[in-house]
C-alpha cells in the first residue's frame, strides 16, 4: 500500500515538473507582443500606356549618300536660311572628323597638364583627391545612365591623372605624345578638308531634329482634331519608316504632345488641365505634362487624351513611338500595419511604440490606405507625432501608456 502511494506521488511529482518546465519553455519563446519599424514608403498612382510623340515639322528636304555632319545638337533653336550640316561625298568623312575633334581635345588636355607642373597644381596628394574625386564623377556617369556628363567626367579624369603623371617626371612632359598626336591630327585634317562638303540651311526657324521616322507628314498637332478616335488609334500603332536619309526636320515649337489612346477606365482618370508626371522608357527623368485635351467618338470605345510637354530636349526630340507610365500623384510617408491603429481618450488615431522599455502613444495621420498597410504623415521632430524608425507594436493585448515591458 505505501509502495502504491509512493509510485503514485512520485508520478504526480514528475507530471508536475513536466508541466512547469513546459510553461517554462513557452514563456521564453512565446512573445505576446510583435512590433515592427516604422519606414519611409512612397506608393504612386499611374497607369502604363504606349502614344506617340506628336509635333508640327518641316522636313529638311536635302537628302545625302554620303555621309553627314551637323551644326547642332538636337533640340537647338536654328534660325531660317542659316548652316544647319553639311554633307560629304564620302561616308569617312565624319567618323574622320569625330576622330579628329577627339585627338585635338586630347592634345590640349596634354598641354594643359604640362604647363607649370607642380607649382600650379601643388602637392601629389592634392592631385590624388582631384583623381578621386573625377573618378567618382566618371562613375556616376556611367552608372546613373548621364551621357550628358559622361564627355566632360572623362575628360576631368585624364586632366587629373596627366597632372600626376607631370608632377611625377613621367613622359617627358608629353612632348612626344604631342607631337605624334598632332601629325595624325595634321592628317586627318588635310583629307577632311579634301572631301568639299555641301552646306544645307534651315528651311525655317524652328526647333532642329536629325531623325527623320516617316511620322513628319502624317499627323500634327493640328490636324490631330481632324481626325477620328480609331484613325488616331491605328496612326499610333502604324509601323512606319523614313524612305530616304534626310538630312533632318525642324519642329516649328518647344511645346509637344504626347498622344495615347486609355480603355474607359483608364479614361476616367484624365481630364482638361489635369497635371501628370511622365515616365518614359529610355529617359531616366520625369517630365511634367498637362492635359490638353480629350477625344471621344463613335468610332472607338477608348479614349485619346492629349498632353502637352514644354520640356525640350536632345532625350525628347529623338521619341516618337514610346510607352510611359503616367503617374497622377505621388505619397509618400510612414508605413504602418493597419492593425496597429489605436485611440487614446481624445479618440485621436494613433499608434502605441515601445521606447527603452515603456509603451507609449504616438498620433497618426493617415494619407493612404493600401491593402493591409497605411501610408501616415511623417511630422518630422513633431512632439508626440509617430518619427521614423519608432517600433510599432502591431499584435498586442493590455497595451497603455506607461507600461513597462522587458
Amino acid at each position: 500500500m505505501k509502495s502504491k502511494m509512493l509510485k503514485t506521488l512520485a508520478f504526480i511529482m514528475s507530471a508536475f515538473l513536466l508541466v512547469y518546465a513546459g510553461f517554462q519553455v513557452w514563456r521564453f519563446f512565446y512573445n505576446p507582443y510583435r512590433t515592427e519599424i516604422a519606414v519611409n514608403y512612397s506608393v504612386s498612382e499611374s497607369i502604363h500606356v504606349n502614344g506617340l510623340a506628336v509635333r508640327t515639322e518641316t522636313i529638311i528636304e536635302d537628302s545625302y549618300s554620303g555621309s553627314v555632319s551637323y551644326v547642332y545638337e538636337d533640340a537647338a533653336k536654328v534660325l531660317k536660311n542659316r548652316p544647319v550640316a553639311y554633307s560629304h561625298a564620302s561616308g569617312d568623312t565624319v567618323v574622320k572628323m569625330a576622330k579628329a575633334n577627339e585627338i585635338e581635345k586630347q592634345i590640349n588636355l596634354l598641354k594643359e597638364a604640362s604647363s607649370g607642373v607642380s607649382q600650379l597644381y601643388g602637392s601629389s596628394e592634392y592631385i590624388n583627391d582631384q583623381i578621386g574625386t573625377a573618378v567618382l564623377a566618371y562613375t556616376e556617369a556611367i552608372t546613373g545612365g548621364k551621357l550628358s556628363g559622361f564627355s566632360s567626367a572623362k575628360d576631368n579624369l585624364l586632366l587629373s591623372i596627366n597632372k600626376k603623371t607631370a608632377i611625377t617626371g613621367g613622359e617627358n612632359r608629353f612632348e612626344e605624345r604631342i607631337a605624334a598626336l598632332q601629325m595624325e591630327y595634321d592628317e586627318l585634317k588635310y583629307e577632311i578638308e579634301a572631301d568639299a562638303a555641301e552646306t544645307v540651311s534651315a528651311p525655317k526657324s524652328g526647333y532642329f531634329i536629325s531623325g527623320v521616322d516617316g511620322f513628319e507628314n502624317i499627323i500634327n498637332k493640328e490636324n490631330i482634331y481632324e481626325k477620328t478616335v480609331a484613325e488616331i488609334e491605328e496612326i499610333i500603332n502604324r509601323d512606319v519608316s523614313a524612305s530616304e536619309q534626310k538630312i533632318g526636320k525642324i519642329a516649328d515649337n518647344y511645346k509637344w504632345y504626347y498622344v495615347i489612346s486609355v480603355d474607359p477606365a483608364g479614361a476616367e482618370m484624365f481630364y482638361e488641365g489635369r497635371k501628370v508626371s511622365v515616365n518614359f522608357e529610355g529617359i531616366n527623368y520625369s517630365l511634367d505634362f498637362k492635359v490638353e485635351s480629350i477625344i471621344t467618338d463613335e468610332t472607338s470605345e477608348n479614349t485619346i487624351v492629349v498632353l502637352v510637354c514644354k520640356t525640350f530636349s536632345s532625350d525628347v526630340a529623338s521619341l516618337r513611338q514610346v510607352s510611359a507610365d503616367i503617374v497622377f500623384s505621388t505619397v509618400s510617408g510612414l508605413r504602418i500595419s493597419d492593425s496597429s491603429v489605436r485611440f487614446n481618450e481624445k479618440q485621436e488615431p494613433g499608434v502605441f511604440i515601445l521606447d527603452r522599455g515603456e509603451v507609449k502613444f504616438r498620433r497618426i495621420e493617415t494619407l493612404y490606405e493600401g491593402s493591409g498597410y497605411l501610408i501616415v504623415k511623417w511630422s518630422k521632430g513633431e512632439k508626440g507625432a509617430l518619427q521614423l524608425f519608432d517600433e510599432v507594436f502591431v499584435e498586442g493585448s493590455d497595451l497603455y501608456v506607461g507600461k513597462v515591458i522587458d
